[in-house]
């Protein structure tokens, strides 16, 4: 079996990383200020700064392990 993904699975793995491209756009041009984890470690990720406008972004992935993952951006304090 040398592939066994669909072009349905393929189609909806390609838009799934096109919207997962558009929202690190975001991220071009800030600086790395930091980084962050939970309190219990199950997740970290990086703070960014430019100017006063903070955001955390969050590196996860999903339950399994086994997709793309994705960033979890969020405002920062």
């Amino acid at each position: 079996m040398e592939n066994d993904i669909t072009p349905q699975q393929e189609s909806g793995h390609r838009k799934h990383v096109e919207a997962e491209i558009q929202q690190a756009s975001q991220l071009v041009g800030l600086a790395i200020v930091g980084i962050c984890h939970t309190v219990d470690f199950n997740s970290f990720g990086l703070t960014l700064r430019r100017g006063s406008k903070t955001l955390n972004v969050w590196v996860d992935c999903d339950p399994e392990g086994n997709g793309p993952g994705h960033l979890n951006i969020e405002e920062g304090s």
